[in-house]
């Protein structure tokens, strides 16, 4: 009796990772295929609508001379743009900077006083005068008709907010190979939610809402609570656009990359509270999406530790758990090597697909327990990054 409750554990939690990983994706890219939203395009406005681009930024003087040249290149009309940097408590010379473009129309907001990234674009968007809100990193570099690309969608009125791609620049860093991975499947997820109905979350560096559905709520993480709880509350539909890109670098160690993953997983388990009616599903429309997409997510570390354990435990079943207890075992050994070898810069994708896996997993599990433990999460913590050699044009190289 005992040995089948453990086979039946060590099943249902291999089949909860792969239902994760693979079949959630392909169970949601199929629907979408056979279920697409319809597209409602009858109201396409005659002008395109008021854009207000707000940028928030703390201690970002490396980076908001380049921003700014992106933001001012970008392919929509000058007299339907407005362009607001937000100061978080700057203690460099980040607002000096920013205060140079002012003839050619940025607004630079200071608040003396840090309060986060959420708190500044809560008390940002007080001041914005476009119908839509496009929220973007001072890090981040967009493609020239990014905004074109994101404001197309909004012609469909049930359409609350459209989120952008993210792209990794090529650097030295032992984390660009990781993050592009991680994003390239991100995007393809995100694509198939948006088709489906909506996607869920954002990256930061590019997403946009209505500002007549923008959520002043508080939380940590701005791109997963602003779109969430559109989507959530009013029941608007996210559309995720891949040709609406934001190029970065990517994280300058291994270190840094662990750092910002354990921040954003602590901030989701704070920000639960916000969104916990999405998980409802009497009360939400992407109830079964968020479970799978985000929550089941957070307990694959635990389904991993499970499995190891309960193969350890039935090694005299027979040989057949011989061979499941092995497989995880070299699974593991790849990944340790593909750990030593991106330390070393070398990065074989086998080997470095498998460290990452367990990378993200260990940051989300780490996470955890910290908000177990009751860690109270930190404000807003910058992630150094490669600052790559860039024109003031602001072409992407």
């Amino acid at each position: 009796m005992a040995q089948s409750l453990v086979e039946l554990i060590f099943w249902v939690s291999i089949g909860f990772i792969f239902y994760v990983y693979a079949g959630y994706p392909l169970l949601i890219d199929w629907i979408s295929r056979i279920l697409p939203r319809r597209v409602d395009r009858d109201g396409d406005p005659k002008e395109l609508p008021t854009v207000t681009v707000i940028i928030p930024a703390h201690n970002e003087e490396r980076w908001i001379s380049r921003k700014m040249d992106n933001t001012l290149a970008l392919n929509y009309p000058r007299d339907r743009m407005q362009i607001l940097v937000a100061s978080d408590g700057s203690t460099d010379d980040t607002v000096a900077v920013a205060r140079r473009f002012s003839p050619e129309g940025v607004e630079v907001i200071e608040y003396r006083e840090r309060a986060g990234k959420m708190a500044t674009i809560n008390r940002a968007v007080h001041s914005a005068l476009g119908d839509i809100l496009v929220f973007t990193d001072a890090k981040a570099q967009l493609n020239p008709d990014a905004l074109q690309r994101l404001i197309v969608h909004f012609a469909d009125p049930q359409v609350g907010g459209v989120i952008g791609d993210r792209a990794c620049l090529a650097t030295k860093s032992p984390a660009t190979q990781g993050e592009g991975i991680y994003w390239r499947y991100e995007g393809w997820i995100r694509n198939s939610e948006s088709r489906f109905y909506s996607t869920l979350g954002a990256c930061g560096q590019i997403y946009s809402v209505r500002r007549s559905l923008f959520p002043f709520v508080p939380g940590f993480s701005d791109d997963t609570v602003i779109p969430l709880k559109i989507s959530i509350s009013p029941g608007a539909a996210l559309v995720f656009e891949p040709k609406a890109v934001a190029f970065i670098p990517a994280a300058t160690t291994l270190e840094q990359e662990w750092g910002r993953k354990v921040r954003s997983h602590l901030a989701l388990f704070y920000d639960l509270v916000h969104l916990k009616q999405g998980l409802n599903p009497f009360t939400s429309r992407i109830w079964w999406q968020f479970w799978s997409h985000h929550i089941f997510r957070l307990l694959v570390p635990w389904a991993m530790l499970v499995a190891l354990g309960s193969s350890f435990w039935l090694w005299s079943a027979g040989v057949f758990y011989h061979w499941a207890l092995y497989t995880q075992a070299f699974f593991y050994l790849v990944a340790l090597a593909g750990f030593f070898l991106a330390r070393r810069g070398i990065r074989w994708k086998p080997f470095y697909v498998s460290f990452y896996f367990i990378f993200a997993n260990l940051a989300v599990g780490y996470a955890c327990i910290q908000r177990l433990r009751g860690k109270k999460q930190q404000t807003w913590q910058q992630v150094d990054r490669i600052l790559p050699a860039v024109p003031r044009s602001g072409a992407i190289q």
